[in-house]
């Protein structure tokens, strides 16, 4: 059996049984964890044509979920994830109050994440074979797994824009025929907001709001690559010390930041249980990521239709990631520009006012009952009528 046909009868037996685990406290109303995985011919260059299962994560609470099975369904909410997280771990860290995804489920929605292929539980096509790895990184795995540099056996980028907004699709209709309903709101960290944005200005009858987390900057080319695939190698590479040090910690520049230092060691492990072959890779292992062709970010941005609230952290790369806020022209839309806050913000103190924001957001097209303008919030997560760099 290969490894697609393995993953493939694995999702069928998930799609029967329909997996549930629950974690809550038993004196609350149970938050479910539901593990599906949703049907897709892959549009992959990889192996494009081929049938695969997405993983794809609910969190509702059960009374919830039990109205939606008898016709009466809450609002949705979709996840979808960046570059390198996968989305259970991006949204939804089973360490204390850290779950974006629960907080949601309690405020009454019922909430999805999407893991993309090569993320995760998804699909991984010949993220196996460490000569598939893109050169420069190749150093990474000797001698652990490589002996010497080799050329990649798929000489080619792995996905590309629309592969990612073809899964989009597929999630989205698997997930409005399972609640019964005609539109959802959607959440998405980094890379995944351009995945958003192309699926939300294709599709604006399926999406009701967007919330918007560290939106990734606009690329100077946007335009469609000239053949796809494009050659290269399929799988990137991303150790611990360069997601702490270099991509996260260096952005850590006020007391109490991190108000609990734990996390990161939580996170890493929970990376790590889903991250397959490459955590043995290496000692204490490494992340995996597809090799990407992205287009169509600055051009989308202007044809969202959906009220859209725009999150980011003072020290993520502040002037670059406001690209899509300013190129929005939707005309119910949001910015919180939030104190003491990095590029990996839900997993710091101020996790808080993503995920009070987006609830208000979600709920009502409103944070503390602005529709329009900007707003900021302070180290302590007070969320203020206030301009950037205005006085009250």
């Amino acid at each position: 059996m290969t490894s697609i046909e393995s993953h493939l009868a694995h999702a069928s037996l998930v799609l029967l049984l329909a997996l549930v685990t629950m974690r809550a406290n038993a004196a609350e109303e149970r938050v479910l964890s539901v593990d599906r995985f949703v049907p897709h011919v892959s549009t992959v260059p990889i192996n494009k044509g081929q049938t695969v299962g997405l993983h794809l994560r609910e969190r509702v609470l059960a009374g919830v979920a039990q109205k939606a099975e008898q016709g009466s369904p809450a609002p949705v909410v979709l996840f979808l994830h960046g570059g390198f997280s996968p989305a259970p771990v991006a949204y939804d860290l089973n360490y204390k109050d850290y779950s974006w995804m629960e907080y949601l489920a309690r405020a009454g929605f019922d909430v999805f994440a999407l893991a993309h292929t090569a993320y995760g539980f998804s699909p991984k096509p010949g993220m196996d074979d460490p000569c598939n790895v893109v050169a420069s990184q190749q150093k990474l795995l000797i001698p652990h797994v490589l002996k010497e540099p080799c050329a990649p056996r798929y000489p080619y980028k792995m996905v590309h824009s629309q592969s990612e907004w073809d899964e989009i699709e597929s999630a989205v209709n698997y997930i409005l025929q399972l609640r019964g309903v005609k539109k959802l709101s959607m959440v998405g960290w980094s890379t995944g907001t351009p995945r958003i944005g192309g699926f939300a200005a294709k599709y604006p009858e399926k999406v009701d709001r967007i919330v918007f987390f560290a939106p990734a900057p606009f690329p100077e080319k946007d335009g469609l690559p000239a053949v796809i695939p494009e050659s290269g190698a399929p799988v990137l590479l991303q150790t611990r010390e360069r997601l702490e040090k270099e991509r996260w910690l260096a952005d850590v520049k006020c007391q109490g930041q991190i108000d609990d230092d734990s996390v990161r060691d939580e996170m890493w492990k929970q990376l790590m249980a889903q991250e397959g072959i490459g955590a043995n890779w290496t000692p204490g292992g490494l992340m995996r990521a597809p090799n990407r062709m992205n287009y169509g970010w600055r051009s989308n941005v202007p044809k969202i239709k959906a009220p859209t609230l725009v999150l980011l952290g003072e020290f993520d790369n502040f002037e670059k990631r406001q690209d899509s806020w300013k190129a929005l022209t939707v005309e119910q839309k949001v910015f919180i520009k939030i104190a003491c806050g990095s590029h990996y913000m839900q997993y710091e103190k101020n996790r808080k006012v993503l995920h009070e924001a987006s609830k208000q957001w979600l709920q009502s097209g409103a944070v503390i009952g602005v529709k329009q303008g900007t707003l900021t919030a302070d180290a302590d997560g007070n969320i203020r009528r206030q301009e950037f760099g205005k006085a009250e």
